[in-house]
C-alpha cells in the first residue's frame, strides 16, 4: 500500500490576508501573482492583492481572463508573458483551472520547453518554482494536487500536466475569497468534491487510508449541500475539508465512471467539470447498486439501518432529493436524447476506458449506454 500527501496546508478565515509572510517561509523574493478574473471585483480580494504588492513592489501580476479551462496554448503565452520577467515564485489565485494555470507556469519557468512537450506524464523535468495556491472555489482540489489539466485543442482531450513535482509547496484556503462567487458556481464544485470522493471510494484501486479521506469528504460535502446554508463561512469550511479529503483520496486511489463522463462532456460541450460530474453521479451510483454494489452504506453520515442493501438505498434516496434541491440538469439541455444516447455513450467509452475499468464492477459500453438512457 501507498500513500502520500505533498502539501503544507493552511487553512482558515482572513488566512489569505497572511500570503507575504507564506512567500516568506518560501524564501520567495519575487512573485508572480496569477489571479482570475472571476474574483477580482471582490472587495476582500482587492485587500488581499493590495497587501502581496505591497510587500512585494516588484511582484508580475497576471489576471487570467481565460473563460473555461485553460488550453497548452494559452499555458503557452502565459508562460511567455513571464520569461519576459522572471519571477522566482509563484502564487495562483482563483478557482482550479487558475490553480492548474500556476501549476503550469511554475514548472515552465524552470523548463524552457514548449508547454505541449509536458503534456500527459512527462519524465526527467526540472524542479518547477515553489507555488503557493489559492482556491477562490471549494471543491476541485486543485489546491492539493499534482494534476494540471489542459486541452488539447488538436485532439480535443483533456490531457493535462501529470508529474509529481507539480504539487505545491503550500496551500492557503481561505473561506472569505469564496464568498463572492456564484452560488451555481459553488454548487458545482461542491459536487465535484462528491465526485472525487464517490469514484475515489469505489475505486478497484482504493486503499484503507484512501477510503477514509473519501468518507470524511464526502460526509462533510454531502452535509453542507444538504444544510443548504453555503452562504455562512462554516459551511465553506465543510467544503474546504471535503475538497482537500476527496482530492487526496483520488490522488491515492483512482477515478472511476464519473469522472470520465464529466471530462468527455466538459471537453466536447464546455460544461464546467463540475457540473458534468454532478450529472452523471447519481446514475452511476444507482447503476452500481442495481448491480450488487451495497458499500456505498459506508457514506451516508445518517445510517438508521443494520442493512447495508437498505442504508445504501436511503443514500440514493437522499440524492435524489440533493439533486431536486439544487436543480442538477439531465443530459437533454445538452442535446441528448433517446435517439443519439448510444452515441454518446459510445464515444465516451472509447475515449474514457481507463476511467471505466477503476469501477467497482465491471463498466462497459452497455453499462454506459443504460446510465446515459437514464440521462436522457
Amino acid at each position: 500500500m501507498n500513500f502520500f500527501l505533498s502539501t503544507d496546508l493552511v487553512i482558515g478565515v482572513n488566512e489569505a490576508l497572511n500570503l507575504t509572510a507564506h512567500l516568506s517561509e518560501l524564501s520567495v523574493q519575487k512573485p508572480a501573482i496569477i489571479y482570475d478574473a472571476n474574483v477580482a471585483h471582490s472587495h476582500y480580494f482587492q485587500d488581499v492583492l493590495k497587501n502581496l504588492t505591497s510587500g512585494y513592489t516588484n511582484a508580475v501580476v497576471y489576471c487570467n481572463e481565460f473563460g473555461g479551462e485553460p488550453t497548452y496554448a494559452h499555458l503557452e503565452t502565459v508562460a511567455e508573458f513571464f520569461r519576459a520577467n522572471p519571477p522566482d515564485g509563484i502564487i495562483a489565485i482563483g478557482g482550479g483551472s487558475t490553480l492548474d494555470l500556476g501549476k503550469g507556469i511554475a514548472l515552465l519557468m524552470t523548463n524552457p520547453v514548449p508547454a505541449l512537450s509536458l503534456k500527459g506524464f512527462p519524465k526527467g523535468v526540472n524542479d518547477p518554482l515553489p507555488l503557493v495556491t489559492v482556491p477562490s472555489l471549494l471543491g476541485s482540489g486543485a489546491e492539493v494536487s499534482f494534476n494540471a489539466v489542459f486541452i488539447d485543442e488538436a485532439e480535443g482531450r483533456k490531457l493535462g500536466i501529470n508529474s509529481r513535482k507539480n504539487f505545491p509547496k503550500k496551500a492557503v484556503i481561505d473561506p472569505q475569497l469564496s464568498m463572492t462567487a456564484p452560488m451555481e458556481s459553488v454548487i458545482a464544485s461542491a459536487m465535484d468534491s462528491l465526485v472525487h470522493c464517490v469514484d475515489s471510494f469505489g475505486s478497484v484501486k482504493h486503499t484503507p487510508i484512501s477510503r477514509i479521506f473519501a468518507v470524511e469528504g464526502f460526509q462533510r460535502t454531502f452535509y453542507a449541500l444538504q444544510q443548504n446554508q453555503l452562504d455562512r463561512a462554516e459551511s465553506r469550511l465543510d467544503l474546504a475539508l471535503g475538497s482537500v479529503c476527496g482530492t487526496v483520496a483520488l490522488m491515492n486511489s483512482g477515478d472511476g465512471p464519473t469522472n470520465g463522463f464529466a471530462y468527455y462532456l466538459g471537453v466536447k460541450h464546455k460544461v464546467p467539470h463540475g457540473l458534468a460530474g454532478a450529472i452523471f453521479l447519481k446514475e452511476v451510483m444507482n447503476y452500481n447498486f442495481r448491480q450488487g454494489y451495497e458499500k456505498y452504506a459506508l457514506l451516508n453520515p445518517m445510517r438508521s439501518s443494520p442493512s447495508p442493501r437498505e442504508v445504501t438505498q436511503e443514500l440514493l434516496e437522499e440524492m435524489d432529493e440533493l439533486y431536486r434541491q439544487l436543480q442538477i440538469p439531465t443530459l437533454v439541455p445538452y442535446g441528448y436524447g433517446k435517439g443519439n444516447a448510444a452515441e454518446f455513450a459510445h464515444n465516451a467509452s472509447e475515449a474514457l476506458k481507463g476511467s471505466f475499468s477503476g469501477n467497482p464492477v465491471e463498466f462497459t459500453e452497455e453499462s454506459a449506454k443504460a446510465v446515459v438512457f437514464q440521462l436522457t
